[in-house]
């Protein structure tokens, strides 16, 4: 292992929060949490997205931004989907007008540095693939890209290292065999190649899954199914399975696994067309036996984005919105959970009207006895969200990166 990639190994993580919480766009906020259970879990870990009550100023020219933010983007506000990671540490903003520069900006959480790569000529409702630290797939309407990042070179003193520049290229691939609107859920193998599950209605009401296989660029017919959980899911190696949450109705906020077992191990070669001929089988599938929401009473769930963190460990970014919410509210213990809820900047035992709170839950999925899925080491930091995020905001799933 190189020098660079043990510094990396070593480097603490973060959660970033996209809001657009500023009249002219967005602000990225910078949150510590911790890795594991009994582990630099006080307060000193935890930073606030608002305000405190320290006095400060309301809209003064000295005011200081609020405690946590990372950087601020000038962008068109209520379309937070246009945030993504990729390359490694490096955040994508794809809004159009979001630079006087030419190009997409992409900020380098690590170094503090904001670079510019090319420009997309089209977005509309995109959804991204990140594989490995050097590519990022995009599908959008009509549209399959690729945008591949090339460290450069440069000749030293001591010979040709590899430096933190490099050039991105966008590049236009072959559509896939299906719509945009059709995507249910989708995730990255560990080999690279992308599953994406599409559900229809009719005889296919089971769904189909597709592969894209990374290497040769090619589409194929997976199998006749579909992935439980909704949108993005992870693959999670002490598991050897993929994680994703469900949006359906009947199942909201609880956890599937897809086991990595021979129907997603096998070279993609093995299948060959439309035809039907070595498609895969249905994988077997756990569910938690309990939700990931917020549970407590009063509290209504707008919006929710999971993020993997590392082995076994995630977070999920959950917006809920309080009828009525009580400035001295501070403990919340549940069974095996420790919760906190914070008001900054509210004055002690005084009730204030209903607001939207931001609930940060880390947790562990492992096995029990009996071989079921269980949530340990539960946690969550709930925080308010500043006062001029916007309703169109809030009613998408939070922006959320683990880097």
């Amino acid at each position: 292992m190189s020098e660079r990639c043990a510094a990396k190994g070593r480097r603490q993580q973060h959660l970033y929060l996209a809001f657009d919480d500023w009249d002219s766009g967005y602000t990225i906020r910078k949150v510590c949490l911790s890795l594991s259970s009994g582990e630099g879990e006080g307060e000193g870990t935890e930073q606030p997205l608002a305000p405190g009550s320290s006095g400060e100023g309301n809209g003064g020219a000295n005011q200081q931004p609020p405690s946590g933010v990372f950087m601020r983007i000038c962008a068109p506000r209520g379309a937070a989907n246009f945030f993504t990671s990729a390359f490694g540490t490096k955040i994508l903003v794809l809004h159009h007008g979001a630079s006087d520069v030419t190009g997409v900006p992409i900020i380098d959480v690590e170094d503090w540095r904001l670079r510019f790569g090319p420009e997309l000529n089209y977005l509309a409702c995109l959804i991204y693939f990140p594989v490995g630290d050097d590519r990022l797939f995009a599908l959008d309407i009509g549209k399959f890209n690729l945008c591949l990042w090339t460290p450069e070179k440069r000749h030293g003193t001591w010979g040709w290292t590899p430096e933190r520049r490099g050039t991105w290229v966008w590049q236009e691939l072959t559509y896939p065999p299906f719509q945009r609107h059709e995507v249910s859920s989708y995730a990255v193998r560990p080999d690279g190649c992308i599953l994406i599950s599409t559900k229809s209605s009719g005889a296919a009401a089971a769904g189909t899954t597709f592969i894209f296989d990374t290497k040769e660029y090619v589409w194929r017919l997976y199998g006749h199914w579909a992935f439980l959980f909704t949108g993005r899911g992870y693959y999670d190696p002490s598991l050897e399975a993929f994680v994703g949450m469900s949006k359906d109705p009947n199942t909201l906020g609880y956890l599937y696994c897809c086991y990595l077992n021979s129907c997603t191990v096998a070279s993609t070669a093995s299948t060959n067309s439309d035809t039907g001929s070595g498609l895969h089988p249905s994988p077997d599938w756990k569910c938690s036996k309990e939700t990931v929401y917020n549970k407590n009473s009063g509290e209504r769930h707008v919006s929710a984005t999971l993020v993997h963190m590392r082995r076994g460990k995630f977070c999920l970014v959950e917006c809920v919105y309080i009828d009525d919410i009580r400035a001295d509210q501070e403990v919340i213990r549940e069974s095996g959970a420790d919760q906190e809820l914070r008001k900054p900047g509210a004055a002690e035992g005084v009730s204030q009207r209903g607001g939207f709170t931001y609930g940060l839950k880390t947790f562990s999925i492992r096995y029990d006895a009996n071989g079921d899925l269980k949530l340990k080491h539960c946690r969550v930091r709930c925080y308010s969200p500043p006062h001029e995020t916007t309703i169109g905001f809030i009613s998408q799933d939070p922006a959320a990166f683990w880097m």
